[in-house]
């Protein structure tokens, strides 16, 4: 029985250990500087590789992060470096505009409200959402069963 509680002692300690969390792609200042100077996708491509993610509403941006800061036991990350790098893309592939967010800038926009607008164009009325699909897809597009 006292193994048994010591073997149990073990475990739950080990889970309130301190963990490093370093996550995303880390981006020295020199890359940063080389994307600043390049004009087109393939060039910011070539620097930094693959975007963590891509915007798909209005004009395309790629995103890339670095995050580095301790995890305790379950709980969530603790950050000391958290950084977002926003490239903007012209509709000719060309770079618009560079943005380096910092959380230690306060620079970050909390959403309160758990909604993400969307542009005007793509907002739609109460019946396009209701009968939107309808005649979209046909018989002959589903897998026959």
């Amino acid at each position: 029985m006292k193994n048994y509680v010591a073997i149990c002692s073990v475990f739950l300690l080990s889970a309130c250990l301190t963990k490093e969390y370093k996550s995303g792609v880390p981006m020295r200042q020199s890359q940063i500087e080389q994307v600043q100077h390049s004009t087109t996708k393939k060039e910011v491509y070539d620097v930094l590789g693959s975007p963590a993610s891509v915007s798909f509403v209005g004009d395309e941006k790629w995103f890339y992060y670095t995050a580095e800061g301790k995890v305790f036991a379950f709980l969530d990350p603790m950050f000391s470096k958290y950084e977002v790098l926003t490239v903007k893309f012209n509709s000719d592939d060309s770079v618009d505009e560079i943005k380096l967010k910092n959380i230690s800038d306060n620079s970050f926009e909390i959403n309160l409200s758990k909604q993400t607008d969307l542009p005007s164009e793509i907002k739609l009325n109460f019946f396009q959402e209701l009968f939107g699909n309808i005649g979209r897809f046909n018989s002959s597009s589903l897998p026959n069963n």
